[in-house]
């Protein structure tokens, strides 16, 4: 694991993962990382509370914007709730993008959906592809960690990250320990 250290990303980028009810929505924080090309950096990954959503979501999510001084550009989960582009719209105007992870797409051509007050461009890209192409980042060192113990615990998930291919899709697995932790089913 290489480190950064402090958010000097340009652009700043907010990645909003949605958790499902057993799951904690995440931010993650980075960017283009300042010390060399095509690298990536990871400044902050932090869960937000368990089951809020709509509004009570966007203001938790806005709270680890303002630590960044209101400037990123905000990717978010639309996978499970599509409302919630309209919430996310009026809480940090054109800052949003949209991501629908779905079984197939390569994330390469948006669509501009409409919601309340304007429209929201949103890109659509399979999981598996999502999840192949970040880790092939991750094993050609491309990307940075800062030195947080959150982050640590992020890169040694991912970096345990095993793939099972089944005829229903691929399925991952991370362990820890030798033990299987979470399955994540893709196709």
């Amino acid at each position: 694991m290489t480190s950064i250290a402090g958010p000097l990303f340009k652009p700043l980028i907010m990645a909003h993962d949605v958790g499902r009810s057993r799951d904690r929505s995440t931010a993650v924080v980075g960017g283009n990382c300042p010390y060399g090309p095509r690298l990536v950096g990871i400044n902050e990954a932090e869960e937000l509370p368990q089951n809020i959503f709509g509004t009570a979501r966007a203001s938790a999510l806005a709270v680890v914007d303002r630590r960044y001084g209101c400037n990123a550009l905000i990717i978010a989960d639309l996978s499970n709730d599509a409302t919630y582009a309209e919430v996310l719209l009026e809480t940090f105007g054109s800052r949003v993008i949209g991501l629908q992870i779905s079984r197939h797409g390569d994330g390469m051509n948006p669509e501009r959906r409409p919601v309340k007050h304007g429209s929201m461009l949103v890109y659509t890209i399979g999981r598996t592809y999502l999840l192949e192409l970040f880790h092939s980042e991750l094993q050609a060192d491309l990307v940075r960690f800062s030195d947080r113990p959150t982050m640590r615990r992020a890169f040694e998930q991912l970096a345990n990250l095993e793939a099972e291919f089944r005829e229903s899709g691929t399925v991952y697995t991370w362990s820890a320990g030798g033990k299987k932790k979470k399955k994540k089913k893709t196709r």
